[in-house]
């Protein structure tokens, strides 16, 4: 079974409805279901039909926790995260299972809410050294679009790009699922490839796939930097080696206030302990698949049992 998972918050009721509505068009009935997770949404998510659960978060969990808890309730082998406001190609699917038992984190190409403008297959991963606002830049790792049809069947791409991501169940788990420390929204695309890699599972974009996206020029609930730079710090701590971790963060000096005690709250610890458990890659190689010639501070060595925790908690 194939379990598609949709995370809401202030979404349009008629756009969320054309999201559900396009996976019964391009699913089969016998072997899905789909589980939206209204993340705390001013007005309720109504009922969408028959085969649709519908979970409402009285306090919203955010992108990654909505996501996470949708992955923890749906029960089929193959897992479907996306957003609220997407269609889809009538062979998408048969597309994407195509290429689900190489255990590799997938994603599909990535267009306009019409699918005729577009065509990002993946991203890579750039550094962002200074903190701008004014500019919208906020330190940490971000996406450049990939823009190159890399020709029909999957490729690698350092990081999945979208907002409709598969997986198996067993990869998954293995990877013990998104993060469980982010707040509202943020560096979730950067976290789950980074963790795909390290674990030696990797990411990869089937081309063929077209999804497309509704772009929108602002959030329909409050985003702010504070969000997007604590997630940032989150998934470095849990990642990388500890000196990687020490000198990338001093682009995030001086920490406002309220990171600062996030990240005192937050017991990064214990999660980095998960993932540094599937560590297949020391931070030098992991930069080779994910940044390749990147001139970052990296570790030679594999990280040791007493690397599973960290100063930070």
């Amino acid at each position: 079974m194939i379990s598609f998972v949709i995370c809401a918050r202030g979404e349009h009721p008629e756009v969320l409805r054309r999201t559900v509505d396009g996976l019964r068009a391009t699913s089969p009935g016998g072997e899905r279901e789909i589980v939206v997770v209204d993340d705390g949404s001013i007005d309720p998510v109504g009922p969408l039909g028959p085969g649709v659960e519908v979970v409402r978060n009285s306090v919203p969990a955010g992108v990654s926790g909505a996501r996470r808890q949708g992955f923890a309730l749906a029960g089929g082998e193959v897992l479907v995260c996306l957003d609220a406001h997407m269609t889809f190609d009538p062979d998408w699917l048969t597309h994407m299972l195509d290429h689900v038992d190489s255990g590799a984190l997938l994603c599909a190409s990535f267009w306009d809410y019409e699918r005729t403008v577009g065509g990002f297959y993946g991203a890579d991963f750039e550094w962002c050294g200074v903190r701008d606002y004014a500019a919208g830049h906020s330190p940490g790792f971000r996406p450049r679009h990939r823009v190159r049809y890399p020709g029909p069947g999957a490729s690698d791409v350092p990081m999945v790009l979208g907002a409709c991501y598969m997986i198996r169940r067993t990869s998954y788990d293995l990877l013990g699922g998104f993060s469980p420390l982010f707040r509202v929204w943020g560096a979730d695309e950067q976290d789950l490839s980074a963790r795909a890699w390290l674990a030696g599972i990797g990411a990869r974009c089937v081309a063929d796939a077209r999804v497309g996206h509704l772009s929108r020029k602002s959030f329909p609930y409050p985003v702010y930097y504070d969000h997007v730079e604590f997630n940032q710090l989150a998934f470095l701590r849990s990642v990388f080696d500890h000196r990687t971790v020490e000198a990338l963060e001093r682009s995030f000096e001086p920490l406002s206030d309220p990171v600062r005690s996030w990240l005192a709250e937050a017991g990064t610890g214990r999660w980095r302990a998960v993932v540094q458990r599937t560590r297949q890659l020391t931070d030098r190689e992991l930069f080779a698949r994910i940044m390749p010639g990147a001139r970052l501070p990296v570790q030679h060595r594999r990280a040791s049992p007493s690397d599973q925790g960290h100063r930070h908690d």
